[in-house]
This record gives structure tokens, sequence and C-alpha cells, in this order.
């Protein structure tokens, strides 16, 4: 699930939801609900997501590829 590879990105760079949020510009309550799978990300978030991340968006669509982010 997208949302829980965001999640683990997340916390290996120890960053909070709100740090995340204000990095995308989506308010801390959203990156929850998608760390849950609640809400769905939309492609143009993905694209945030990697990019604040640190990471390529295939490594998040990717299960496989969740790797030690430094």
């Amino acid at each position: 699930m997208v949302g829980a590879r965001i999640a683990r990105y997340r916390k290996n760079k120890k960053m909070s939801q709100r740090e995340l949020g204000t990095l995308v510009h989506i308010d801390q309550t959203l990156i929850s609900r998608i760390e849950r799978g609640e809400r769905r990300v939309t492609s143009d978030e993905l694209v945030q997501f990697a990019r604040a991340l640190g990471v390529s968006v295939s490594e998040l669509l990717n299960e496989d590829q969740v790797k030690e982010v430094v």
C-alpha cells in the first residue's frame, strides 16, 4: 500500500506527519488518512511525496524497493 510506504520513508527520515505535510502542502490529518489507507493519493501528490522524501515515484509504488533512507 502506497500510504504505508510513505509512512515508512517518512519515519526513516525522522520526519513528522506535520513536517511532511508542510513540504507537500497537505494538512497533517490528510497525511494520516493517506498513511492509514483511508484516502488515495493523486498522481500529483505522489510526485510531491517522492520529492519531499528524496525517493522516486517508482520506489513509493513498488513494495519490494522500500529501503532505509538516510
